[in-house]
């Protein structure tokens, strides 16, 4: 991801955070010459040594057969953005733009396949995203034999992360009354409100 130093995200635990607020990522690896992508849930674990993402896909999809090779993968997240038009800037001769926040993580997959690891893993992810509920589901809710099929339909897998990139593009390089003008303009024209929240000076 080309990052000019101004909007540069340098603070790991901030680009973790967001993974953590927006965890429906889109993991991208490259077979051949040909760039192969799918859209899941990752789930940020801290550990002592090292920190990564766990996730999930279907076993009918190719992907994973990929990680066997031990090639990097990137893992995509996207955070609050939207237009900004120059209207809404104090200062004239200005153009529209897109203001967002992303974060890129790199690491290499590895599957986990050892006896009793996808269960494990499929539980962690559920009870992260049942959390919140009045009354999360959890998997004892599915009898032995569905588990079973469940598990055998899906590949369960982590990405340690090696790198993390965040870009925070929210007009950092404007004048401040140009950021305040931009930040009122979302907010009057119904654009996202955490992407305002952001960008305020």
């Amino acid at each position: 991801m080309y990052v000019p130093p101004r909007f540069a995200q340098n603070d790991r635990e901030e680009c973790l955070a967001l993974i953590e607020r927006e965890p429906f990522g889109l993991l991208v690896t490259v077979e051949g010459e040909a760039p192969f992508a799918t859209h899941l849930p990752f789930l940020v674990e801290r550990r002592e040594d090292e920190v990564v993402l766990l996730s999930h896909m279907a076993r009918a999809n190719p992907q994973w057969r990929f990680f066997r090779d031990g090639g990097e993968a990137l893992a995509i997240f996207q955070g609050p953005h939207g237009y900004i038009s120059p209207a809404w800037y104090a200062t004239p001769n200005r153009v529209p733009t897109w203001n967002y926040i992303a974060v890129h993580a790199y690491g290499v997959p590895r599957i986990l396949d050892a006896p009793g690891a996808a269960h494990t893993a499929l539980a962690a992810l559920t009870h992260h995203f049942e959390s919140r509920r009045d009354a999360p589901w959890t998997m004892a809710a599915l009898d032995e034999r569905e588990a079973e099929k469940l598990v055998a339909a899906l590949v369960v897998f982590e990405l340690p992360v090696v790198r993390l990139d965040g870009k925070w593009k929210l007009g950092q390089h404007m004048a401040e009354a140009d950021r305040l003008g931009a930040v009122a303009g979302i907010g009057r024209e119904g654009g996202d409100p955490a992407l305002a929240a952001a960008m305020k000076p």
